[in-house]
Order: structure tokens, then sequence, then C-alpha cells
């Protein structure tokens, strides 16, 4: 049976930050932040629609800072940070990994990253990604990030460029999905999606609801791999809580 997520970035949706999320959006599965989101709104996801919620930051140090001044980041409550790491959605068997930032552009930005930063994460989550590649039959199946690859889905000023090294990380471990936000798309005529080898990039700005293939269709995207030795890394444990009642709606948090 395909998953529904709801995939949200870079500014908040009156659609979604409403009383009303939970009647419209009430079939959905999972939540996922591509970024440049302030805290209160993925929290508020988390409490309307009772779902996982996993995220990445964003490029703009303030993002996840209450008040809307820069210090220290606030990570939302109830939901799972991606960046640099795997993760494995036992309840919904979904395997997700994830990037922050995007390239470097400005100084003192802590979350605008060169290549190499990027290639240092993506080491690090080598030998979960094999190992899942071995005991599931596919290293991943949904990358999320805040910027897209170079050359797919973004543009060609500085600040909009997409990262080199995610073209070369799809290559290797094709996940079905990548969906990412930085691109702001105001124009709805404007093509969101590209397919790069084998995994859908999809600009996910402001919001967009997407229908994931069923594990048996997405173990297709993988190859054998060499057994690799299990590391010690983040597990998803999440369960469902019961269904609210109809009458009692959900209200966006001040």
């Amino acid at each position: 049976m395909p998953i529904q997520a709801i995939a949200v970035s870079d500014e908040i949706d009156p659609r979604i930050y409403s009383a009303t999320v939970r009647e419209r959006m009430g079939h959905v599965n999972v939540v996922l932040g591509c970024g440049d989101l302030p805290a209160r709104y993925l929290e508020f996801l988390a409490d309307a629609l009772d779902r996982p919620v996993y995220y990445v930051f964003g490029n703009h140090a303030e993002e996840m800072t209450r008040g809307g001044s820069r210090g220290r980041l606030v990570r939302p409550l109830g939901s799972i940070d991606l960046g640099g790491r795997v993760v494995h959605d036992r309840h919904l068997d979904l395997i997700l990994a994830g990037f922050p930032g995007s390239p470097r552009y400005g100084e003192n930005e802590p979350l605008q990253y060169g290549e190499w930063e990027i290639y240092w994460m993506m080491a690090r989550m080598v030998p979960r990604l094999l190992w899942n590649r071995y005991r599931h039959g596919r290293a991943l199946d949904i990358l999320v990030t805040h910027a897209p690859p170079r050359g797919v889905n973004d543009r060609d000023d500085q600040a909009h460029r997409g990262f080199e090294a995610l073209r070369r990380f799809l290559r290797w471990f094709r996940p079905a999905y990548h969906l990412h936000g930085h691109v702001h798309l105001y124009d709805r005529t404007v093509e969101h999606e590209q397919q790069f080898g084998e995994t859908r990039v999809i600009n996910v700005f402001p919001y967009r609801v997407i229908e994931i293939e069923s594990r048996r269709s997405l173990a297709r995207h993988a190859q054998p791999a060499t057994p690799a030795s299990k590391p010690a890394d983040a597990e998803s444990d999440w369960s469902p809580a019961p269904a609210p009642s109809a009458s009692s709606p959900a209200e966006p948090r001040p």
C-alpha cells in the first residue's frame, strides 16, 4: 500500500498551518521538512497530524531559534533531525537520510557548506547505507535535503545553486526519491520535478503531498553489495498514538 508523505520547505503555508489540516491531511503517514522553517511549524504538524516528522535544517541559521534572532539552534520537539544521518522508520519501513544547508555563498554562515563538508558527511553515512543494501535490499528510500543537486532543479546564481556532491550520492545509492526546497517556485507553471537516473528529484516548496511506492517497488532500485558490519546509528521506533476525536480540532501554536 502506498505511503502518503507531506513535504514542506522554506515558507509557512496558511493552508497547512491551519486548524483544519487534520481534516484535509489526515491520510498522510509522515511529514518531511526540507529546511528554512521555524521550529513551531514542524511542532504544529507533529501535534496536529500525530505523525512522525523528519527534517533537515536549511541555510538560514535563524530558522530554528526562538523569537527569530540568531543564537543556539532549537530543534523542533517531536521531530527527528536527518542531517548527516541514516534512519530506518520501522513502523513505515522507510529508510531516510538527509543533508542540511546549502552551498556556501556568504561569510560566517554555519548552515552553508563546502563540497568537501558534504562529502565528509557522506563518508560517515556510507557504512549504514551499505548495511541497508545488504540487509534490506536497498540502501535508501528517500533523501531529504534543503539544496538540490547541481544542475537538477537548481539555479545559476550563487545563492541557489545545488551541491555537486549530491549528484554522486544519487548515483551511488539510488534512492527512489530526493526531496528538497531552497529554490522558491512562485510560478506554478515552472517544472518542479526532474528524473536523475533512478531518482525522482522533487522541489517541494512550499509543500507537496507525495505518494511513496511500496517497499517491494522501492527495492527494485537497489543493487547487491558486499556485506558490511552494522554500524551504531539511529533507528526510529515511532508508533502512532490513538487517533484524536473529531471534537478536538487542531489549533496552530502561537
